[in-house]
């Protein structure tokens, strides 16, 4: 018993922090292997894999830590929080202008340089309506500057490959990715007309 709670706190700590962080927050482990997301079909040339996994109870959340693996062998590791959110929308995305990767360059999505900022987000999408929605909208207020979203079919990606795939940055993701659903559903409130 001694040696375990040794392990535990010592080689074993990360994991252990990640369980006890996830125990916390209604979270519970997900399924490893190969991961297919509705809202990441436009990545074609790579085949997403889930290292870490982790999913609300209430099945709204999921976080991955995975790698993908293109054509020709290259492996990424991602940091990825995928949140299912009311309403549809066509692939959309705000990729942090000072990033050297992003989840967003494996999508097969057109730049929007008018909308585009040269110190925080370039946008992308697939229309320049959509896109100029995103672009104008408080999604891009809430977000931190190191941080991509993607929106896409009916949930929103985070995309925090920059920062530490830990119990502090999960939480600290995890209630981005709040602010920015609440956001998006007062939005389609009020672009609902009344009866």
């Amino acid at each position: 018993m001694l040696s375990q709670l040794l392990r535990r706190h010592t080689v074993g700590r990360a994991r252990f922090k990640k369980w006890e962080w996830s125990v916390n927050r209604g979270f519970r482990t997900g399924a490893l292997g190969t991961v297919s997301i509705d809202a990441l079909d436009e990545i074609r040339d790579h085949v997403l894999q889930a290292l870490e996994h982790y999913v609300s109870r209430d099945g709204t959340t999921s976080i991955y830590r995975m790698h993908s693996v293109a054509r020709d062998t290259r492996v990424q590791t991602w940091h990825v929080l995928v949140r299912h959110v009311d309403g549809y929308s066509t692939p959309i995305a705000l990729r942090p202008a000072t990033a050297a990767v992003s989840l967003v360059d494996l999508m097969q999505l057109q730049l929007f340089p008018k909308l585009s900022s040269e110190t925080r987000f370039n946008v992308y999408g697939l229309r320049a309506i959509d896109a100029r929605q995103l672009a104008t909208g408080p999604s891009r207020a809430l977000l931190p500057p190191d941080i991509g979203l993607i929106r896409n079919a009916d949930a929103i990606i985070l995309d925090f490959t920059t920062r530490p795939f830990d119990p502090v940055e999960l939480s600290r993701v995890c209630d981005v990715a709040k602010q920015i659903a609440e956001q998006l559903a007062k939005t389609a409130q009020r672009q609902t007309p009344a009866r």
